[in-house]
């Protein structure tokens, strides 16, 4: 009985906290689920839900906890620890937390009473703000499934911290968007239609996001530096994706 009556209740406080978020749009809330306190959660992104919030800066996050233990939500992770950016401290059943964020970045948090409970918040400058500068990377969104995949959020920060900073990135980056937005939602409309085409994608575009990764990791601070290192990895790529499978067919016509 007394379990029937807590999954009610818990079920109604969903149903309270969806309502808030729809007339606050610039709201977002997380729950903290019932048996959390038990590990298990964590296999499936599931201690927070949801695991991962997309927001513009100035937005405000809830956390509600419709478990019987207590928890708290703690920026940092278990391997480093808390960062000092908001802590909850310990709070119980149907009681709640609340943090606005002011600057963008992306913000990791755990419950230090659960450590394996981990979640992230992802805040962006608004739309409008950036919107000279593209909108999002369709594909690859498309092929890992969610904004918040680490792979797109590479693409992202390389746009955003290195292309966008200097003049000749700023400069392809407004001719490829150009390009890109021409055919990219047709082929982001495709993936999720077909699996198999989208798993396809995802074979092909893995190493060249994997080779872009290099460039979160140099100094990118003038112009020479962008080109030199953007010629660097149309040659790496080139050499991936024609020189390799060339030498390939040619050793096997070779045996034949």
């Amino acid at each position: 009985m007394n379990l029937t009556i807590f999954s009610i209740f818990v079920l109604f406080t969903i149903f309270m906290v969806g309502i808030v978020l729809a007339v606050f749009s610039d709201t977002f809330g997380v729950l903290i689920p019932e048996g959390t306190s038990v590990r298990g959660c964590e296999t499936t992104d599931e201690c927070y839900i949801p695991f991962g919030v997309k927001i513009d800066v100035g937005d405000e996050v809830i956390w509600t906890n419709v478990d019987m233990a207590f928890h708290t939500v703690t920026s940092g992770n278990p391997t480093d620890g808390p960062d000092d950016l908001f802590d909850s401290g310990m709070f119980k059943i149907d009681e709640q937390f609340s943090h606005k964020f002011e600057e963008s970045g992306n913000f990791d948090y755990f419950c230090t009473l659960h450590p394996w409970m981990e979640g992230i918040i992802v805040v962006q400058v608004p739309a409008e703000d950036v919107s000279e500068n593209g909108g999002g990377c369709l594909i690859a969104t498309a092929t890992y499934g969610s904004e918040l995949a680490p792979q797109v959020q590479q693409l992202r920060e390389l746009r955003d911290n290195k292309l966008l900073q200097t003049e000749t990135g700023s400069a392809f980056m407004h001719g490829f968007n150009d390009f890109y937005y021409s055919f990219s939602p047709g082929i982001a409309d495709y993936e999720r239609e077909n699996p198999y085409f989208k798993e396809t994608v995802k074979i092909a575009i893995t190493p060249m996001i994997s080779s872009l990764s290099i460039l979160n990791h140099v100094e990118m601070e003038t112009d020479a530096e962008v080109l030199g290192y953007g010629i660097s990895l149309i040659l790496l790529n080139f050499g991936m994706y024609v020189g390799i499978p060339a030498i390939v067919v040619l050793g096997i016509r070779k045996k034949i």
